[in-house]
């Protein structure tokens, strides 16, 4: 038994060494590359966790230094529509409830299947058209996957705003916009989605960290 729990240290070890933030790398560079190996499942969650508290203070730090603040009007997220027009807002508030501190962000591609990151938006826009995505605040682009539009969460953007260490997602894109590293305004196009025959859906999210735990941001609270 003590074997067994020497070998696991040192496995734990060996891992979180092959994934730990390079100290000439930049704040954004190394959370985007610990972005994608937990998406990935190339780190646990235990790991995960170890390494975002090694990671959030680099990335607050560095992005606090860019005068980056969070806007006390937040908006809504995608262009022409409001928080009021979200077809699922009580499931999505009921899922906020049971999941505050349960968000899954750590536990790589189960984090992209949680419920309350749907936004459903019910319109008589014809099938396929196309509309904005936006910057619900001021951020940093931390995180951009492209050409993923068959994948689990499928094209996807993280902001960062340092200013409650917020965490601001949005998958399901159709196009992306932006690029890793830039520096938009609350409003700034971020990319764009196409709707269904139902309308429009967005997976997006808001997390705070603090703690050591990623917890869930009501954001409906925060915008009209």
């Amino acid at each position: 038994m003590k074997k067994n729990l020497v070998i696991f240290a040192l496995f734990f070890a060996a891992s979180v060494f092959v994934f730990a933030p390079k100290a000439s790398a930049d704040g954004v560079s190394e959370w985007s590359d610990f972005e994608n190996n937990l998406r990935k499942g190339n780190i646990t969650s235990a790991e995960g966790k170890f390494l975002a508290d090694k990671l959030v203070p680099k990335l607050h730090k560095e992005i606090s230094e860019k005068g980056i603040k969070e806007v006390p009007d937040w908006i809504f997220p995608v262009a022409g529509f409001k928080a009021a027009n979200v077809s699922n807002a009580k499931k999505i508030f009921k899922s906020m409830s049971d999941s505050v501190s349960d968000t899954k962000f750590l536990d790589g591609m189960e984090f992209l299947v949680q419920p309350y990151l749907r936004i459903s938006i019910s319109t008589r826009t014809a099938a396929k058209s196309m509309t904005d995505v936006v910057a619900a605040n001021d951020g940093v682009v931390i995180y951009v996957k492209k050409g993923a539009l068959n994948s689990p969460g499928g094209n996807t953007v993280w902001l960062y705003n340092p200013e409650q260490n917020f965490f601001i997602y949005y998958g399901m894109l159709k196009n992306i916009s932006v690029n890793l590293g830039d520096t938009v305004a609350a409003g700034d196009v971020i990319g764009n989605i196409r709707s269904g025959k139902k309308g429009y859906e967005l997976n997006f999210a808001v997390l705070m960290y603090g703690d050591g735990e990623f917890t869930l941001f009501n954001y409906f609270d925060e915008m009209e």
